[in-house]
C-alpha cells in the first residue's frame, strides 16, 4: 500500500472513532440531562475531618436514612438514588475543587454538608455550573442572599432569625449585660458578624468579648476576663466539638451559676455530651429545632432508633434536616422531570410549598420560591431547650419560645 493510501485509510478510522466518541459522549446524559436507565446521583459535600465533622456526621445520618426509604419504595420515577461523596474538611478554600468533583461525576443536586463558609465558598461555583446547592443545616443568611444565590437555598432559620429569638429571650429574663466566647473559625466569624448586632441593636451591651483557637486546650484566661466583667449571662458562640465542652467545663468551675446560652452545635452532637464534667451543662440553653410536640420528629427518632440500634442517642435537629432535604429534592426532581438537567431541578425546588417538616414546633413548613431560598416558614423552626443536670438534652425552655402563628 502507498503512503498517501495509508495515510487515507488512517484518517478514515480517526474520524471514525471521533464519531463514536462524540456519539458515546452525547448519550451519557450529562450534559443533556438524559438519565435514562441511570441512578440519579446527588453529590454531598461533608465534612469528615475537620471543625464541623460532628454535626456534618448527624446530618448524614439523616440522609442515609432518606435515601434508603426513597430506593425501598421505589426511587424517584423507577430510579434509584444514589449518593457520591467528597471531604472539604471545612476548608473553604478546598470547598469549590471539591464540588467540581462532584458535577464531574455526574451529580444533579448538591447537599452541602460541611461549613457555613464552605457553603459560602461555592456560590459562585454552583452559579457557573448550574446546579442546586441545598445546606441541610447550614445558617448563614448570605448562602441564600444575592449575589450569586440563584442556585443556592438552605433549609434551616437563618442567623438573623436566631438572634431575633434570641434577643426577645434577653428582653423576656431581664439580660441586659451579654458575654461572648466564639472560636476563631471562619464559620463562626461571619455568623457573629450576623448576630452580635442584633442583640447590640435591641439594647443588649456586649461586655465583653473572648475568641480562643478551635485547638487550645486552655481558655481559663478568656472566662476569667469575662467574670470580672459581671455578665448577666454568657453566650457561647462555636462550632460545638471538644472546644465547646471545654468552654463549658471551664464556666461551670468558675462562674458555677451564670446562665449559659449557645447556637445549635452542642444540641447536636451526641458524642460529645461524654466529654461534659459532671453538671456542666446545667443552666444552658441552647438553639435546637426538635419539639417533642411534633409527630414528624416523633416518627423519625422511631425510624432512627429502629435502624441504629444501641447507638441511637435520640433525635437531633441536623439529622431531621438531613432527613428532610432529601424529601425535599425528591419532590424538586419530581416536579422538574426525571430527565430534567441540573438547572432545572432550581424550578422544581422553586415549586415547593409549605412541605411539612420534620423538625420544629408542631405544624412547622418549608416554601421556597424564586426569591425565597430560605425553606423555614417562620420562626417555629427555632425551639430553645435546655440540658439536664445530667448534660442531656431536657425539654423545652419554659422562660421563653417564639411565638407560633
Amino acid at each position: 500500500m502507498s503512503r498517501t493510501r495509508a495515510a487515507r485509510c488512517l484518517s478514515i478510522v480517526a474520524t471514525s472513532l471521533t464519531f463514536a466518541a462524540s456519539i458515546t459522549a452525547c448519550g451519557d446524559g450529562k450534559d443533556s440531562g438524559d438519565s435514562s436507565g441511570r441512578d440519579i446521583v446527588i453529590g454531598m459535600v461533608e465534612d469528615t475531618s475537620g471543625g464541623t465533622a460532628a454535626t456534618s456526621a448527624e446530618a448524614s445520618t439523616g440522609i442515609s436514612l432518606a435515601i434508603d426509604e426513597i430506593n425501598k419504595a421505589g426511587g424517584v420515577g423507577g430510579r434509584s438514588l444514589k449518593l457520591i461523596r467528597q471531604n472539604d474538611g471545612s476548608q473553604p478554600s478546598q470547598t469549590p475543587a471539591v464540588l467540581r468533583k462532584l458535577v464531574s461525576d455526574g451529580a444533579r443536586v448538591i447537599i452541602m454538608n460541611s461549613s457555613s463558609a464552605s457553603a459560602q465558598q461555592v456560590k459562585p461555583v454552583v452559579e457557573q455550573e448550574k446546579i442546586v446547592a441545598v445546606s441541610a443545616t447550614n445558617i448563614a443568611s448570605a448562602i441564600a442572599e444575592p449575589p450569586n444565590n440563584t442556585f443556592s437555598f438552605i433549609l434551616a432559620n437563618p442567623i438573623t432569625d436566631i438572634g431575633t429569638v434570641y434577643a426577645a429571650a434577653f428582653k423576656k429574663t431581664g439580660v441586659t449585660r451579654l458575654a461572648v466566647i466564639t472560636d476563631d473559625s471562619p464559620t463562626m466569624a461571619g455568623l457573629n458578624k450576623g448576630l452580635l448586632p442584633i442583640f447590640e441593636q435591641s439594647g443588649i451591651t456586649i461586655v465583653a468579648n473572648e475568641k480562643a483557637p478551635l485547638n487550645t486546650t486552655d481558655v481559663a484566661p478568656q472566662l476569667s476576663r469575662i467574670a470580672a466583667a459581671k455578665p448577666d449571662a454568657l453566650f457561647v458562640s462555636s462550632l460545638g466539638g471538644q472546644l465547646e465542652v471545654l468552654f463549658h467545663n471551664t464556666a461551670h468551675q468558675i462562674m458555677p451559676d451564670l446562665p449559659r446560652i449557645s447556637l445549635a452545635s452542642i444540641g447536636n452532637q451526641p458524642d460529645t455530651w461524654k466529654l461534659a464534667k459532671p453538671g456542666a451543662f446545667r443552666q444552658l440553653v441552647y438553639a435546637s429545632a426538635i419539639s417533642a410536640d411534633n409527630t414528624r420528629s416523633s416518627e423519625l427518632g422511631d425510624k432512627l432508633k429502629a435502624k441504629l440500634g444501641e447507638k441511637y442517642l435520640g433525635l437531633t435537629a441536623f439529622a431531621a434536616q438531613g432527613y428532610d432535604t432529601v424529601y425535599l429534592l425528591k419532590q424538586a426532581i419530581e416536579k422538574a422531570g426525571v430527565d430534567s438537567g441540573p438547572a432545572q431541578v432550581r424550578g422544581g425546588l422553586e415549586q415547593i410549598s409549605t412541605f411539612p417538616a420534620s423538625w420544629g414546633r408542631q405544624g412547622f413548613t418549608m416554601s421556597f420560591t424564586s426569591s425565597k431560598h430560605v425553606g423555614s416558614d417562620g420562626l417555629c423552626g427555632i425551639v430553645l431547650r435546655r440540658f439536664t443536670e445530667q448534660n442531656q438534652p431536657g425539654d423545652n425552655w419554659a422562660d421563653y419560645q417564639p411565638q407560633c402563628s
